[in-house]
């Protein structure tokens, strides 16, 4: 339960960043809530193509850089499967739901959906340590700790990138309203007298 929140809150800021750049207002990215009960759903009902996806999600997070090995990510995956299968479930219905976004995002912004899979390869890396965690003894807590703040500080450092070029969509949009709106003012009789042309047609037209 605690490893599946630390990805959904991690994730929050992700939404927050990926919606204000999506090029298509008709689509908007998944918000938190919705995420969480279709990750919940698939750890339910265990369909065997989720398992798929979430291998082919740890590829493709294994392809960015700092992320580790394919094969140590698809090892720390298959351990959880052997030793806590509802656990396993967990973290398979986390990929694919995160590997579902990255698939929709990148055909909108491709730069974006590739520091969203670093932030997801770092929760999935945050989620690992934590299970490592709390199962290793008080000598070996000290130096998983420092491993997880490492994760989380590469993590704070991507979300920041997002962050900037939500800034840069605010300011191209406000540079467009102020465009407009000062033409508005530059022609200002014009949209009068065509407003009440208008009107004065709609008052003469036989009904």
């Amino acid at each position: 339960m605690v490893a599946r929140n630390v990805g959904l809150a991690l994730a929050l800021v992700v939404f927050a960043a990926t919606r204000a750049g999506a090029q298509d207002p008709g689509q908007t990215m998944p918000n938190p809530q919705a995420m969480q009960m279709q990750v919940q759903r698939i750890a339910e009902q265990r369909p065997r193509e989720a398992e798929a996806a979430a291998r082919a999600f740890l590829n493709l997070i294994s392809m960015q850089r700092g992320q580790g090995s394919v094969e140590t990510n698809v090892a720390w995956l298959e351990s959880l499967k052997a030793n806590d299968l509802g656990a396993y479930w967990q973290e398979v219905a986390q990929l694919t739901v995160q590997f579902d976004v990255v698939q929709n995002l990148v055909r909108r912004d491709s730069t974006r959906a590739a520091l969203v899979t670093q932030l997801f390869g770092l929760e999935y890396m945050a989620r690992t340590l934590q299970r490592a965690y709390r199962a290793a003894a008080d000598t070996q807590r000290e130096q998983i700790r420092s491993q997880i703040e490492k994760v989380i500080a590469a993590h704070f450092d991507y979300e920041n990138q997002l962050r900037l070029f939500e800034i840069k969509d605010i300011e191209r949009r406000l540079s467009e309203v102020r465009a407009e709106t000062q033409r508005r003012l530059d022609k200002r009789a014009e949209f009068i007298k065509f407003a009440v042309d208008d009107i004065i047609r709609d008052a003469v037209r036989p009904r």
